[in-house]
């Protein structure tokens, strides 16, 4: 018999991939939504293969670094720094100025992004903005299930066209084994 209380939240994942995300609102079925959503958004806006491998490895760990339902500004840089310090970043292909800047720039606003963008070495700067556009509205998508949803702050026309499939996809009832196994295909797909 155990005589103090006992906290389910310590007990380490089977599965390790489990371990980089909380158990509460941005866990691993809020990092698979909006990886659905920026899949579908990179369809419509007939992204590159190696633009839509970026944003979809943004979309998955883009919030492991916010404390359980606080909305803290520096979220981005604290997932970046996670992802960084367990060698996720290993890859030379997701090791660059561009990730840091989508990290590091969710809760930047539109008209601090060109300023946001100087601190970061990067080649193509259109190209970056873009798929912070891409990133932003899928995150803002996913905000159906927490009822503050406002299509107005989506920066990009054809996230107007998957308002619809948001607000099904954020009742769907996702199972974990599904959820890891479609992502963990994904990963190794991509190295």
């Amino acid at each position: 018999m155990i005589s103090v209380p006992f906290n389910f939240d310590q007990i380490k994942p089977l599965n390790p991939l489990l371990a980089f995300f909380s158990t509460g609102h941005y866990g691993i079925e809020h990092a698979y939504r909006v990886f659905n959503l920026v899949e579908r958004l990179s369809e419509f806006e007939k992204l590159e293969r190696d633009q839509v491998q970026i944003i979809k490895f943004c979309a998955l760990f883009i919030d492991i670094g916010r404390e359980e339902n606080q909305m803290n500004l520096n979220y981005g840089l604290k997932s970046y720094e996670k992802i960084s310090a367990q060698n996720f970043l290993g890859k030379d292909f997701f090791n660059t100025g561009l990730i840091h800047f989508l990290f590091q720039s969710q809760s930047v606003n539109m008209e601090e992004i060109h300023e946001n963008l100087n601190q970061f070495e990067i080649d193509d700067r259109e190209e970056a903005i873009f798929l912070f556009k891409v990133l932003k509205d899928a995150l803002a998508l996913d905000a159906f299930r927490f009822g503050n949803f406002c299509a107005a702050d989506l920066e990009l026309s054809n996230s107007k066209k998957l308002v619809l499939f948001a607000s099904q996809f954020h009742r769907k009832e996702l199972k974990q084994d599904s959820i890891l196994e479609e992502i963990e295909n994904w990963l190794k797909e991509i190295q």
